[in-house]
This record gives structure tokens, sequence and C-alpha cells, in this order.
């Protein structure tokens, strides 16, 4: 622990300063667990979150770029193993990921 940080600790500072550094040091923190989510924030996150993660991990998803229609393939083929979502989640998780993960051009 810092030193200024367990001085003003010592000194017995109100529990609000105390908290104003704590807050201070997970604020820094926070972005650096941010970048390493390779999923953007958007709507049908957390659905996707939600319905995928219960039966797989979900961090090789990241690498897949679909267009529309494969999305809908796939997200339609994990409900038909057991995926337990509605036909309206498996919508919002289509879009979502088509959204973040679009299909690249391929080069010509």
């Amino acid at each position: 622990m810092n030193r200024h940080i367990r001085e003003i600790i010592a000194a017995g500072a109100g529990s609000s300063v105390v908290a104003a550094l704590l807050f201070c040091t997970l604020s820094l923190i926070a972005p650096a667990r941010a970048a390493d989510d390779p999923f953007p924030e958007g709507p049908g996150k957390a659905v996707f979150l939600k319905v995928c993660s219960t039966c797989h991990a979900i961090q090789p998803i990241a690498t897949l770029h679909n267009s529309k229609d494969e999305w809908k393939e796939l997200v339609f083929a994990m409900k038909g193993m057991g995926a337990e979502a509605t036909d309206d989640e498996c919508n919002i998780i289509i879009e979502y990921l088509f959204k973040s993960f679009p299909k690249k051009e391929e080069p010509k």
C-alpha cells in the first residue's frame, strides 16, 4: 500500500477519504478489465451472455465473423441442441452478434 495512503488511514482520516481512495484505485483498474472483454457493449449483450455462457465458453465466439443468415443458423442450431432461449431472445442474440461480428469482406 502506498505510504501516503497508510499515513492518511493511520491518522484516523474519515471513512469518506478511504472510500474516495478506494474508488480512485478501482477506477484505474476497471478500464484494464474492459479492454480484455472482446464483446462490445450494446443491445443484446446481456441476453447473449446469459443464454450462451450457460452451455459453453463464449470467448471463441468473438473470433467468428458471419453473415446475419449464418448467425441465425448457428443460434437456432444451439437452441435445437438445448440452449434455453425464446425465439425473441434468439433474434436479439442474432442482431447483437451480427452487429458486433459481421462477416469480413473477402479480399479480391
